[in-house]
């Protein structure tokens, strides 16, 4: 392939990229085919399969860029704080707004499903994996540095703010009466640490 055609080519996967992540954004992920990505992007649908093989490798790329996002955003928001404490707290609330913002993107990265046979990419697993060791890390001082308490909360902490954010963006809240997800992600992390405190973990 020479350099005109790797430039080529790096342009389409972006530009695939690029409408996918807009189309997922607007409409959200039922809206999302091959056909419609080369409608908008006007050329031929075999011109797609050129660059991506399959819409799985398109929604694990726009899911990537998601996590990516997500990263730096929970990096950005929590880096600055000292008190481990107030960083998991922040990252709570940090994990809440990006649901709330993003919330067709982060719904695909939770509800894609892949087609029978496919495996998750590495890739795509590594950057999940860092996402949780940083919520490990930012636990390691809260549990005397016990590598495997700190894995212990990071999967509670995790889990538990998975869970408040999956009911909000279902609108389910509502149904038990529930407080904001915010104020409810505050108290997961608030009441879980405390807890631990308590039983001499932290």
């Amino acid at each position: 392939m020479g350099r005109g055609q790797k430039v080529e080519y790096g342009q389409l996967r972006a530009t695939v990229i690029e409408v996918a992540t807009e189309t997922v954004r607007e409409h959200g992920s039922a809206s999302l085919s091959i056909r419609k990505i080369a409608k908008k992007i006007g050329c031929a649908v075999g011109t797609i399969y050129n660059v991506f093989s399959n819409l799985d490798e398109i929604v694990m790329t726009v899911n990537s860029t998601t996590l990516s996002a997500l990263q730096s955003r929970l990096l950005a928001d929590t880096g600055q704080k000292e008190d481990a404490l107030a960083a998991l707290i922040g990252l709570g609330q940090s994990y809440v707004a990006f649901c709330r913002e993003n919330f067709n993107l982060w719904s695909l990265v939770l509800e894609h499903k892949l087609a029978p046979g496919s495996t998750l990419p590495e890739w795509h697993q590594q950057q999940v994996d860092d996402l949780f060791l940083l919520v490990t890390r930012m636990a390691a001082p809260l549990v005397a540095d016990d590598s495997e308490r700190a894995e212990r909360a990071a999967r509670v902490l995790w889990a538990g703010l998975h869970g408040i954010c999956a009911l909000a963006m279902s609108g389910k809240l509502d149904v038990v009466h529930a407080e904001s997800a915010e104020v409810l992600a505050e108290s997961l992390v608030r009441n879980y640490l405390l807890g631990l405190r308590a039983e001499g973990m932290v």
